[in-house]
């Protein structure tokens, strides 16, 4: 029925969606995600050939290693979606209708939607589906129905799985806990704990330091002036002491389900979190302790290391800055100090000793909203006074047209290298360096494209227009009559980042601060 219609399809309006999920691997898959992906090609591929008289080009070939089960979580997807949008494609070749969706049923149905109504078919080598057709449309949404409820079964197993391993001692998390490795148990399926030799004495330094009343901060600069560096950073932290302190993996157990996370919708958006949990599971694990049970119960009272009594159970925000302002020397989020002897609250550096010096939180706040007054002016007077936003229109437009035109030049040029191949007048090692060097050359080119297009004066130009009404209402709406939340929400309408610098520390330099703003406009 539909061999006549294939045929008839333009070979460049149809692409190749292949995703592998890395759950796979935990589903019993041990097959590598490479390997799948290159077996799921080559047999799309195989149908290519036989169905359309050549394969389907590279740059048509759009590849997912994804375990989210939302198109939120699956930024390739995203991507094919705003092409089928584009009307520019005719069909999706995919192993099954299982790859495009098994999440849940809203984001089935933005999919199916997706394809009906662009009127783009859904190509897999045992059917094709056009979803203008009832009796093709209720077949996929058996089989997306029939893909979801496979998800969740599997999902219940692997849980069920898991829970099994912890209860057996075994080590099922991706990354260890700082002073272990892991390796294969013999015989059997799973993990276990190895102590690492070099990080195991560092370990046993923070109990010891612990047990004999240290503070968390204090620990982390003892550690810090040895030259022992954690993991993933250069630096230690507090914060990452009290986790190794509160950790019972030390004293030979193994903990899971205690940040489990949970789902939330707000204002239609669906949001992720991982409280803490009391009902999770500990039990002993198969591997060698590094510490006594004594010296972890000994270390966890002491009341500098203890965390928890000290935050509000309201979780209330209480800095209007939070998660703007960087640090210019470490790139860290600073963060507002609360001063319990009754000083004004700061804001600083997270890092212990950074070289950026702290200012008072309020003194920032008030130079963000001066800033803003000033940006507002400088936006108005850059749309008022510019006379040559017409003129240059047609310049850049000429330019992009050019960038364009040498894209479609490599990519013909692509093509036809594939065509080489086929015809066997190309072999494999010289395919790969001729497709590789045009491959760079349109990676350069969609950079230079994307480059160009984000700082084109009239797109530039819009984008003031378009945020100019949200710094007016900031201005107009900024007291201190809202919360912390609310200013919070203010500033992040319109500010993307503020890097923060500061060198001078004492009286008489309270407001010697710099502060550059970026506001969404240079985004």
């Amino acid at each position: 029925m539909y061999q006549t219609d294939i045929k008839t399809f333009n070979i460049n309006n149809i692409i190749i969606y292949l995703r592998k999920s890395r759950k796979d691997l935990e589903y019993g898959n041990n097959e590598s995600i490479e390997k799948t992906l290159q077996r799921h090609e080559e047999i799309l591929q195989k149908w290519a050939i036989n169905n359309l008289g050549k394969k389907i080009p590279e740059r048509q070939i759009y590849r997912e290693v994804a375990s989210g089960d939302t198109i939120a979580d699956r930024p390739v997807m995203q991507t094919v979606l705003k092409l089928i949008e584009g009307n520019s494609i005719v069909g999706v070749l995919c192993l099954e209708v299982e790859r495009l969706a098994r999440g849940n049923t809203l984001d089935q149905g933005i999919i199916l939607q997706t394809f009906q109504y662009t009127n783009t078919k859904i190509i897999t080598p045992q059917k094709v589906f056009d979803l203008y057709n009832d009796f093709d449309r209720s077949f996929f949404e058996d089989g997306l129905h029939q893909a979801r409820k496979y998800l969740e079964y599997t999902k219940k197993i692997l849980t069920r799985g898991r829970i099994s391993s912890v209860n057996e001692g075994k080590y099922i998390g991706s990354i260890t806990p700082y002073g272990y490795d892991k390796e294969k148990l013999e015989g059997q399926k799973g993990f276990k704990l190895i102590i690492n030799p070099d990080e195991e004495k560092i370990v046993k330094i923070i109990f010891k330091l612990a047990c004999n009343g240290v503070g968390a901060n204090n620990i982390a600069n003892h550690i810090n002036k040895l030259g022992i560096k954690p993991r993933k950073t250069d630096v230690w932290v507090s914060a990452t002491i009290r986790s190794i302190i509160q950790n019972p993996v030390y004293y030979g157990m193994i903990k899971w389900g205690h940040r489990k996370t949970e789902k939330q919708m707000i204002n239609g958006t669906i949001y992720k979190s991982r409280p803490i949990h009391e009902d999770y599971i500990l039990t002993r694990g198969l591997h060698d302790p590094i510490i006594s049970k004594e010296e972890y119960d000994i270390a966890n009272k002491n009341s500098k290391i203890k965390i928890g009594k000290c935050t509000p159970k309201s979780l209330k925000l209480e800095n209007p800055l939070a998660g703007l302002v960087k640090c210019s020397f470490c790139g860290r989020t600073m963060i507002r100090r609360n001063y319990r002897s009754g000083h004004i609250d700061g804001l600083i550096c997270p890092l212990p000793h950074c070289k950026n010096v702290g200012s008072h939180l309020y003194l920032v706040e008030d130079r963000i909203i001066n800033s803003l007054k000033l940006i507002l002016k400088e936006y108005k007077d850059i749309i008022e006074n510019d006379s040559s936003i017409d003129t240059n229109n047609s310049y850049e437009l000429d330019n992009l047209k050019i960038l364009d035109n040498e894209i479609e030049k490599l990519n013909k040029q692509l093509n036809k290298a594939f065509d080489l191949l086929e015809q066997e007048i190309y072999d494999n090692d010289t395919f790969l360096n001729r497709s590789k060097v045009i491959k760079e050359k349109i990676k350069e080119l969609e950079e230079e494209k994307t480059r160009y297009n984000s700082n084109s004066k009239k797109n530039n130009i819009q984008k003031m227009k378009n945020i100019i009404p949200s710094i007016e209402n900031c201005l107009k709406e900024y007291s201190n009559k809202l919360s912390a939340q609310e200013k919070n929400d203010l500033l992040k309408n319109i500010i993307s980042s503020i890097i923060y610098t500061k060198y001078n520390k004492g009286r008489g330099h309270e407001d010697e601060f710099h502060l550059k703003i970026n506001t969404k406009v240079d985004l």
